[in-house]
């Protein structure tokens, strides 16, 4: 006898809106990461702020914007927030490092990349657990 509880069989259910709010996460952070940079361009043109400081205030932005994205995306799926938001912080670097090659031409594949690929893994699956949680 196949018994199945009805809470169980809403719980294995895909539901279709899960990627349509993981898009949503995804161009959120991107949209974020867009008007922070730009907004860091300017602070470096009209400030006496060295140029080396660009290169942290853009992975405190990427943080922010992938802790963001997977937290929305995450409270709006409502389970696994770990790994859907895992996935778009996956995403999240892998679209800026596309991004990165129209700019430069010149892409190291090494431990470099795969550091910031789990990096984005990891923050955004903490994003994604605060966005559950939350």
């Amino acid at each position: 006898m196949n018994y199945r509880p009805v809470s169980n069989q809403l719980f294995h259910q895909p539901r279709s809106s899960t990627w349509l709010f993981s898009l949503m996460g995804i161009i959120l952070a991107l949209l974020f990461s867009l008007g922070m940079i730009l907004l860091i361009a300017l602070l470096l043109y009209l400030t006496a702020l060295p140029e080396r400081m660009a290169f942290y205030l853009v992975y405190a932005v990427s943080i922010a914007a992938i802790l963001w994205g997977s937290a929305y995306a995450a409270r709006r799926i409502g389970s696994r927030g770990w790994l859907h938001g895992g996935i778009i912080g996956v995403i999240y670097v892998l679209l800026m490092l596309g991004g990165g090659l129209i700019i430069v031409a010149d892409l190291a594949i090494g431990w470099n990349l795969v550091v910031k690929i789990f990096l984005g893994f990891i923050f955004g699956a903490v994003g994604g657990m605060w966005g559950v949680n939350q």
